[in-house]
């Protein structure tokens, strides 16, 4: 096992009998008291640098509720990963938070204790942050107290309340700076932005919950339709959990186009994103260019899967339809004037002096901050983070026994760099769909596998993961033996990376705020969440933005 069995052993030591452990394929879990996980989460995270991607809560019924810590150690050795578990009595659920030691824990937190009874003592920022701030009060009430943090202080330090309002710009929840809804709280002193505070919770969903009421089959619908950027990637993750479920080893040809379809995805959105960035700093002509050559690829996936963005190629056991024959030959052609198109998008973008001007030398993100908080994708990796999760847990045809590629890095941490890395990431992305398509005209077999039955799957939950083209998406299954998960959690890479916008656009201009904020690509749809509360003192139930993730009684 390598550095998991050395960990293993020495937690074993440090907790005795507060520790047990339970080995799967390089992903174990384990069970401790609600007392030892603050010591567990300073091993782990200060002496392995290990990553806290998600905490997760799952609702046992009678037994109370389950807390999951989540951390991956794939730095260290591929596919490795630490699930931290602590069962908290229903009476009272209550458990120390993390989040002074794990700050990639405080949004999670915060999104478990709106959607669950459980509560983290001594959270920094408990207030809501998808409910309304209000709640339990009525909306718009004259009673706020969520708008105030533990000590009863306003988010931002002002003086006086006269003068926080004579500061403070409200960009949202529905403003032309936002296609999709969100609210930030942003306090200047003149120009320049000196703090921000996100509200989220405008785009109300509930797919998690959707999920406990469909076969694994059905899920992969649901998945597909989470993002409609990211379709592929979220019926791939999905799919790497309830496989892992079932001990489904799909077929190489489906390895391949899985491959193929999420490589062209990537290609699709970070050109969809610089379109958008071009808008956002005015330039008209890179949005237009942007766009041409998206037409391009959204082609390819026409003419592969018969749709432009929804193919529903996966399939529990591989794929739905193959590609072969003249299709792979007409696919490289259109490849080959794709890249022509980006490449001379790569060369606008560098040269023209707008785009420095805009770019360069804000939103700034340094290594440290970004390790931190927890960034994931371009994000990240413009900020020298070599971090993807097609080479630390490899999945499809990822590995290097089927396809080699470098991971993009730069250093600089601002705008620009957020820019280059995925410019550049289009290049690589297009040399691996070139390697994929190789294959496939030389590879014979079957697309996919008659699936197992759900009720033998092998384990009770499953993690599955994918590198979208905003960053990790995670995905956690939990099975009870029937047709139908018992719980589906899913963490966005815009979940982590919308938390560091506060970060990201302090100390700049408010003209400067849109671009800061499209950076990092964020996704609110796929963020935002929803829950049902029934209120066992009143007649009826009392409705906080309909449908659910949870359901319970307060």
């Amino acid at each position: 096992m390598g550095h998991s069995e050395d960990i293993i052993n020495e937690l074993n030591q440090r907790l005795g009998t507060d520790f047990e452990f339970k080995a799967g394929t390089k992903i174990y879990w384990f069970y401790t008291n609600r007392e030892r996980v603050r010591e567990i989460a300073k091993y782990l995270t200060g002496e392995f640098k290990a990553r806290l991607i998600h905490v997760s809560v799952i609702d046992r019924g009678l037994n109370g509720y389950e807390v999951i810590y989540h951390y991956s150690l794939d730095h260290l050795d591929q596919y490795v990963h630490f699930n931290v578990k602590v069962q908290l009595p229903p009476e009272e659920p209550e458990i120390e938070s993390i989040s002074d030691i794990a700050p990639e824990a405080s949004w999670s937190e915060r999104e478990m204790m709106e959607f669950t009874p459980v509560r983290f003592i001594d959270h920094p920022d408990p207030r809501h942050l998808w409910l309304p701030y209000e709640w339990p009060n009525a909306v718009e009430s004259e009673k706020c107290e969520h708008f105030v943090d533990k000590n009863g202080k306003l988010p931002f330090a002002a003086d006086t309340a006269q003068k926080l309002e004579r500061s403070l710009i409200p960009l949202g929840p529905y403003h032309p700076l936002l296609i999709e809804g969100a609210y930030f709280r942003v306090k200047l002193n003149g120009e320049t932005i000196t703090d921000v505070d996100v509200k989220l919770g405008w785009n109300h969903r509930g797919i998690m919950k959707l999920f406990e009421g469909r076969s694994y089959s059905r899920g992969v619908f649901l998945a597909e339709r989470v993002c409609g950027i990211c379709n592929v990637t979220h019926t791939t993750a999905y799919l790497n959990a309830v496989e892992t479920l079932g001990g489904i080893e799909i077929p190489d040809r489906a390895r391949y186009i899985r491959t193929l379809m999420a490589e062209l995805e990537r290609i699709h959105s970070h050109l969809l994103w610089l379109g958008v960035a071009g808008d956002l700093i005015g330039f008209k002509t890179l949005f237009m260019l942007s766009l041409k050559a998206r037409e391009q690829v959204l082609d390819i996936f026409e003419s592969l899967t018969g749709s432009r963005r929804a193919p529903a190629m996966n399939l529990i056991g591989g794929i739905r339809k193959d590609v072969k024959g003249e299709v792979i030959t007409k696919t490289n052609r259109r490849l080959q004037t794709m890249k022509k198109e980006t490449a001379k998008l790569i060369e606008i973008v560098y040269n023209h002096p707008l785009t420095r001007k805009r770019l360069q030398d804000i939103g700034k993100l340094d290594l440290f901050t970004a390790k931190n908080a927890g960034a994931v994708g371009p994000t990240a990796r413009a900020s020298g983070w070599k971090l993807d999760i097609r080479q630390s847990s490899p999945y499809a045809a990822y590995g290097p026994e089927y396809t080699t590629w470098d991971i993009v890095t730069d250093e600089g941490g601002d705008v620009w760099s957020r820019t280059i890395v995925r410019l550049k990431e289009i290049l690589v992305s297009a040399d691996i769909l070139v390697q994929c398509l190789k294959a496939l005209d030389n590879t014979t077999g079957p697309i996919s596998i008659e699936a197992a039955d759900p009720k033998n799957f092998k384990f009770n939950e499953a993690l599955g993961k994918a590198e979208a083209p905003r960053g990790e998406l995670v995905y956690y299954v939990v099975s009870d033996g029937s047709n139908i998960p018992y719980s589906v959690r899913i963490r966005t890479p815009s979940f982590r990376n919308n938390a560091l916008l506060p970060k990201l656009l302090r100390g700049h201009t408010l003209a400067d705020a849109p671009i800061i904020i499209g950076s990092i690509d964020p996704c609110y749809a796929c963020t935002d969440r929803i829950f049902t509360i029934t209120d066992s003192g009143a007649k009826k139930n009392s409705n906080v933005a309909t449908s659910s993730q949870f359901t319970w009684s307060q």
